[in-house]
Order: structure tokens, then sequence, then C-alpha cells
């Protein structure tokens, strides 16, 4: 039965390509040896066995891979040492004890057998063998090492055990340190305590995870011990299966004669059962391009400016928008809802677990990776959380500084984390903890954000004021809200579950699946309305007596509404229409702030019914054309210098 499993095993290496690789690696072992002055007690390889491909191949050793994992290990073991004695590949080797091989498996069979649950932790044992689980790295330490073999020799030299590589302690997964290296191992024949060739001793690194979820069970002296074989990153790409919901396709059809109304109009009938639909117009639309260019695909998650859009809603309701955002963050997936009880960024502590060293426990920012982080009211943080928050926010990375007593050199370490989620907070901006002395001095400021600097308020991709520059749109907007909570009060219980939105959750959140998996590209002119307003607006606000400041990074804030607008309007390329609601967008968003807009735009956080109408019909289409004359009028007058092709007319 030996025999002929390892005979499955040297076909199936062959048939792989890994006995060839095998063959290399132990020539490439050999010619190091020869250079050394003493050789090495113990040659590591790495096999990599497909269990399914394996099973196919021979059922047995497959099963025995699966099931029973180190006494698969000792047959490649065997095999290993077989192959190198018969091909003489490296003569140092004269024992199979020298032999540490290391079964790399890069996945499992898809049945539920192979997956590892809380339960299966909690109320038995589990069996020493391969399985899969999914979760999120919630906290790891720093990097440190363990024993990964030792050679250990009997002090009488008479004795069997006396021979130089009888007695090799090599590291099996899940074992502790003390299985490896202790002082009082026996020798089987004289009963001797060996002794340890220390200049034989390996090392190799290693690190311990925390994930989510988790569990923690103490059983008197008893610990679970996980060794990961192999960790993939699980990345959580949208299906291009999913079809639009019935409701979306109905009104994509309606909108084919306009290229704004689409996206206007899913903003119109978004989280209609939380406002209004015409209220929190401009808000709801800001809060689907930041869903849309949070999901967007991985791989441009890797760069540095593919970071999501940063929402800010201000406002003097705050209820209302709590429950808002409350609602676009179970869009999103996933999403973290930040309370004061944890913290934000990276915290670094004692690992509890005796390895010596520190553990960095991740903070909600770390943990929204790919997804969203709710803030809350941004008001009611420390102003030294605020401005941490804002050099997180201005360089995309947050920076955890290991003090000096966990590292190995002793010097204070820093590691950087990327910051890949969209921001989400918002804050009241009748709420001020300054003085009265020093609110005076920066009245304009405490009007607008309240408890918020100005300086973190610009990290943000787009800030929405959500209050009416005139009384009768809060009062509109207001009566609106009332009518709606009257009517949901006068509702019977059966009656109010039949009450339904324009556009369920559901559908919503497929039409996202659907949308994420579109990538458009830049176009020519809208790159050319974008740069053009960019610099244009650069230009103008600094020199003009009413100037205000204009972000450095609003050039990648304005090309990233635009993508999330195409995107929006299920289009693949980034049109100009897209560069121009991008501009307005952001150009009322500046006015808000300060005032003046040298547009023309005049911020409407809501709409009337007449208006919205207007806004969604070819009324729009109009203004959006005279919007883009009076642009193109801007960018020819200041920013003459523009590198980048014109539009054909």
């Amino acid at each position: 039965m030996q025999s002929s499993l390892e005979e499955s095993a040297v076909e199936y290496l062959d048939r792989s390509g890994a006995l060839q690789k095998l063959i290399q690696d132990c020539r490439t072992r050999a010619e190091i040896e020869s250079h050394q002055d003493k050789p090495s007690a113990v040659f590591r390889f790495v096999l990599t066995v497909d269990p399914m491909d394996l099973v196919n191949f021979d059922s047995t050793l497959g099963n025995l891979v699966l099931h029973y994992p180190l006494d698969a290990g000792r047959i490649f073991q065997d095999v290993v040492y077989l192959s190198i004695k018969a091909l003489d590949l490296i003569p140092q080797v004269e024992s199979r004890n020298q032999i540490l091989v290391h079964l790399s498996i890069p996945t499992l069979p898809p049945l539920p057998s192979y997956s590892l649950h809380l339960r299966d932790l909690s109320c038995q044992a589990v069996e020493q063998r391969y399985f899969q689980f999914e979760g999120i790295v919630s906290s790891m330490t720093n990097v440190i090492q363990y024993t990964q073999s030792a050679r250990y020799q009997c002090p009488e030299s008479g004795c069997v055990g006396s021979e130089p590589y009888t007695y090799i302690r090599l590291h099996t997964a899940g074992a502790s340190e003390s299985r490896t290296i202790r002082p009082d191992f026996q020798c089987h024949h004289c009963g001797n305590i060996l002794e340890e060739d220390v200049s034989c001793r390996v090392l190799a690194d290693k690190r311990v995870l925390y994930w989510i979820p988790t569990i923690d069970r103490c059983r008197g002296d008893i610990t679970i011990s996980i060794e990961a074989n192999s960790i993939v990153k699980q990345v959580v790409q949208p299906s291009p299966s999913v079809a639009l919901p019935d409701s979306v396709t109905r009104l994509y059809q309606d909108r084919l004669g306009s290229p704004y109304s689409f996206a206007a109009s899913l903003a119109f009938a978004f989280a209609s059962s939380v406002s209004p639909p015409g209220t929190y117009h401009k808000l709801k639309l800001s809060m689907l391009l930041s869903l849309v260019s949070t999901q967007a695909n991985n791989k441009m998650k890797e760069t540095k400016d593919s970071g999501g859009l940063h929402v800010m809603a201000v406002g003097s309701d705050t209820l209302l928008l709590s429950r808002l955002l409350t609602y676009c963050a179970a869009m999103s997936s996933p999403c973290v809802h930040h309370t004061v009880d944890k913290h934000l960024f990276a915290k670094v502590t004692k690992d509890t677990h005796g390895t010596g060293t520190c553990s960095i426990d991740a903070g909600s920012l770390l943990l929204s990776h790919g997804g969203c982080c709710f803030l809350g009211d941004l008001g009611q943080v420390k102003r030294d959380v605020q401005s941490s928050l804002q050099g997180v926010m201005e360089k995309d990375v947050v920076t955890v500084q290991i003090p000096k007593k966990y590292g190995d050199s002793g010097v204070l370490q820093s590691l950087d984390l990327p910051i890949r989620c969209s921001i989400w907070a918002y804050t009241d901006p009748n709420s001020c903890r300054k003085p009265a002395a020093t609110a005076g001095a920066d009245l304009f400021l405490q009007q607008e954000l309240g408890n918020v600097s100005k300086t973190l308020a610009d990290c943000f991709s787009l800030v929405c004021y959500t209050d009416s520059t005139s009384e009768t749109g809060d009062m509109y907007a207001d009566s609106l809200l009332v009518e709606d909570i009257l009517n949901c009060a006068t509702l019977k219980e059966e009656d109010l579950e039949n009450v339904g939105e324009l556009l369920s959750a559901k559908d919503i959140k497929q039409f996202l699946q659907v949308a994420c998996c579109l990538h458009p590209q830049l176009t020519p002119p809208a790159e050319y309305l974008l740069q053009g307003y960019f610099i244009s607006s650069r230009r103008l606000r600094s020199n003009s007596i009413q100037s205000c400041p204009f972000p450095p990074t609003a050039l990648r804030t304005l090309t990233s509404v635009a993508c999330a607008h195409a995107k929006l309007s299920l289009r693949t390329y980034v049109a100009e229409e897209d560069a121009l609601v991008s501009i307005s967008l952001f150009e009322e968003s500046v006015t808000s702030r300060y005032g003046y807009s040298i547009l023309g735009v005049q911020p409407t956080p809501h709409f009337r019914h007449g208006n919205i109408v207007q806004y969604l019909g070819k009324e729009n289409d109009t203004q959006m054309e005279q919007f883009h004359l009076q642009l193109l009028r801007l960018i020819s007058s200041h920013a003459q210098d523009l590198t980048i092709r014109q539009p054909e007319e």
C-alpha cells in the first residue's frame, strides 16, 4: 500500500510538472551547498498539490491529502528523499529526516464539509485536516520568528542517537514552539537528554492574524491553533450576469431621450421611504454616485487615485440626515458604522498570545476596505481625531507607529496601510463649541460648518448643503416631510406594509451590481471640459475680489464624479454630459460654502414638483446646453493654454 501510494505520488508530480521543478530546485540547492563551509541539516521543499486534480488521478492518495494531511506529508517526504538519492541531486542528504516537505493546497472541494464554521470550534474537537473559511482580518501581529527545524544529538558517543541526523525536529502545522524546541527531549535508545546543535537551527517568519467572525473560548489549558496553508485575497466582483430589474429597465427606456434624465430620475426615486421624492435630491444623487464609485473594480482600487467619493452632508435636520445615510449604508458591502467606542484608524497593543510582539488592530476605516465608512455626526468628533482624519484623507493612508520595544532593531517602525473606502458623514452648521469671541472672528465659517474645520471639509469630495438659501425651499421640503409622516401615521398597520417605494431597495441594489460592472473610458471632449473648468477656476477664484479656496485635488474629484455619473447612466464612456453634471455638482458645492459662483449656479438642495418636472424633462436639456456654452466661454477666457485636444465641432 505504501509503495503504491508513493508510485502514484511520483506519477502525479511528474504529470503536473512539479517533479521537474523539484529537480531544478535540488540542483540549485546543491550548487549553494557546495560553497558553504558547513552543510545544511534540513532541506525544505514546497510542492503544490491540487486536491481535486489529485482525487481524479488517484482517489486514495487524494483522500489521504484531504483528510490525513500528516500521513500524506510523510508519503511525499519519502518520494522527495528517494528521488534525491536515486538521481544523486544533493550529496549532503543522508537521511529522510533531513527533508521537510510543505504541501501547498491552492483550493479545496466546494463542499460544506470542507468549510469551517464557528459552531465547529465551540462544541467539539476539530479534525486535524484542511478546512477553508472566509473572514475579514481585523488585527495582525508584527512579523515574528519561529523555529522551522532543529537538530538534536545524543551526548553518548557510542549510542545510535549520536548519529548526526537521527533526531531532527520539524515544525508541523498548528504546533507550538515547544513541540520543536525544548530542553527535555530524551534519546529513544539510551534515555539521555538530547543536546541541540544551535548552529543548525532554522528560523522563519510568521504573523498571527485575527479575523471576523471570530470566537474566544477558554477551556482549561486547551488552545485551538489554526495555521494557514494558503491565503487568498477574496475579491467580491460584481456579477456581469445580473440583469436590470424590470422597474429600472422601464425607467431607463422611458428616459432614453435625454442624457441627463435617467440618473436624475434614479435620485428622485431613491430612498423615498426616508424622505419624499424631490427632497434632498442633490444629496441622494451624490450618495448614488458614491455607491457606484465605491463598488468599483478591484484592480482600480490598487492605485493612488482609486479611493471612493467622500460625501459630507451639512444641514440642521441631523436626524433625517442620519436616517438617509444609514439607508444608503445598507446598499454598500461592506459598510462600517463608526461609533465612539471603536477606534477609527489603527491601534497598537501588546499581543495577548505570548508572542512577545505587538498586535495591530484595524480601525473602522481599514475594516471598510472596498465599501463605505459612515462616521455619523462629524461635529461630535473630538478636534484631535478630526485633525488625524484630515491627514489620513489627504494621503489616503493610515500610518501606524510601532513602538521600539516591539521591534527587533530597537527603533521606531512605521507601517503605511492604504485607505480604499468612501467616507460619509454629516454635521449641523448651527452647532459650534467655539467661544463667542473666537466665533466672532470666524463667523462665516461657523455658520457654514459648525464644529467641523474648513480644512477637513476640503478633504471631502462633495459637501452637500441640505438647507435652502431661501425660506420657501425649506418650508416646502418640511411640508412634504410632515405630509409623509402624517399619512403613515393615519394608516393601519396592515396598510402600512403595503406602502412601497418608487424604487425598492432590492431593485436599487440589483441596479448597482449592473452599474458597477461598467468601466467607462474618459473621452477627450469630457476631459477638455474637466481640465478647462479646473484651470479656469483656480486662476479666476484666486485673483478675484471675491476669491475663495479651490482645492488642488478638485480635478481628481471632478473626474471621479464624471466617471461615476457615466456608470449611473449605464454608459460605457464618459461623455460631455457626464462632465457637465460633475462640474455643476462641484460648482454648487463651492457656491453653497462661499456664496459665489463663476458660472451663475444657484444651489437647489430640494425640488418643488414643477421644478423637478422641468429638471427631468427637455427644459433641463436646454438649461444644460446653456450651461455648456457658458463653460466653454469661461475656458476660452481663462484657460487658453490648455493643451488637451479640443472636441471637434
